[in-house]
């Protein structure tokens, strides 16, 4: 299995993904209102954020259905893919793991305190279920976010949607001719806004949309993309129609994003339905026009040098990041992060300067 030549503006996306997702979880975490003024517009702008993890998503079926696709009928198929995987996500997210337990173990109650956290800091199954990416299938105390608890985990159930993909895709590239490859993908983004509905209406379970099956359209919109990609025809067809591409793109911003701006953020019905797989389709075709487009101007941006950087280290990021700001605040200003001060804003800035500098560490001695 033959590694896959780099495609420079990816890591531009990766860091576009994660500064969303940070965006979101150092401004909107708070209760603003209208007379907090700016702090209560940069809070509505944040609430897009979460639509980072959508992007991580696409990327994630682009690039790993495109390596499996190449590498299809290898002898080494498997054993190649999943070795690579573990090496690249294993050792800094066990690590980050094992750093909980350790902490808790030895000044538990202290922690607790000095972090605001709502609760008793979980030491059982809870925490060790992460060890087998099965935390998304476990009850989480979405109400505790604030404290170390939800800070060190309440967003790792992602990582557990794309290790379970990964158990998946390769079984079903391996196994399926690409007809019936290509009818899978396309039932599984037609099949998921429906299921989600069923969810929302029936068993009014808005948790389940962190569990992978809810979420593979994402992941199978990516695949889709890699497939159109390396076909040649559908390569020439692509960018014959990228004036359609690009109107397509702005209509499905409007209505992907409107909702999610102007009502009540990101959890509402109509983002936990059809919502997640329009914005995985807007993600998509921002990804196609990076692809086909190589000297447009979104393309051109990916490729800034201090957005690919980002993007390189963004997994570590994407692990750290939250606990990062908690920390920040409660040394420096013993209190829960706030924007609503120009200092507290401060605090947060520099907790994500500290963010990207400890993943720049971790890329240099676990991850490069």
């Amino acid at each position: 299995m033959e590694k896959p030549t780099r495609i420079l503006e990816l890591d531009g996306l990766r860091g576009l993904a994660i500064l969303l997702v940070i965006f979101f979880h150092y401004t909107n975490g708070q209760a603003l209102t209208r007379s907090n003024g700016l702090a209560y517009y940069v809070q509505r702008c944040a609430t897009l954020g979460p639509t980072g993890v959508d992007l991580f998503f696409v990327l994630s079926g682009f690039l790993i259905g495109g390596i499996l696709i190449e590498a299809r009928g290898s002898d080494s198929y498997f054993r190649t893919f999943y070795a690579r995987r573990f090496f690249r996500i294993i050792p800094i997210y066990y690590l980050w793991i094992c750093l909980y337990i350790v902490l808790v173990s030895t000044a538990g109650r202290a922690i607790q305190v000095r972090s605001f956290s709502d609760k008793a800091l979980p030491d059982g199954f809870e925490v060790y279920a992460h060890f087998l990416f099965i935390q998304n299938l476990v009850p989480f105390n979405w109400s505790a976010q604030s404290g170390l608890w939800g800070s060190w985990f309440g967003h790792l159930w992602s990582l557990a949607v794309e290790e379970q993909f990964y158990l998946l895709a390769p079984l079903m590239i391996a196994w399926l001719s690409s007809r019936r490859l290509l009818a899978v993908l396309v039932g599984i983004v037609c099949g998921a806004p429906l299921v989600r509905i069923v969810l929302l209406y029936y068993v009014h379970q808005i948790d389940c949309t962190r569990v992978m099956p809810f979420r593979a359209d994402a992941l199978a919109v990516g695949i889709l993309v890699s497939i159109l990609w390396k076909d040649p025809a559908s390569r020439v067809w692509l960018c014959g129609h990228m004036r359609s591409i690009y109107w397509t793109t702005a209509g499905l911003f409007l209505l992907a994003f409107g909702p999610i701006y102007f009502v009540s953020g990101s959890e509402n019905a109509f983002v936990f339905s059809f919502g997640f797989t329009w914005i995985t389709i807007f993600y998509a075709l921002l990804l196609v026009m990076v692809l086909v487009e190589s000297r447009g101007w979104i393309a051109l941006t990916m490729r800034i040098g201090w957005l690919r950087a980002i993007g390189r280290v963004s997994y570590c990021m994407y692990i750290i990041h939250w606990i990062m700001d908690l920390f920040f605040h409660a040394v420096l200003l013993h209190a829960r992060p706030q924007i609503v001060t120009l200092l507290g804003a401060g605090i947060s800035l520099l907790a994500g300067i500290a963010t990207y500098a400890v993943a720049w560490v971790s890329w240099q001695i676990l991850e490069g």
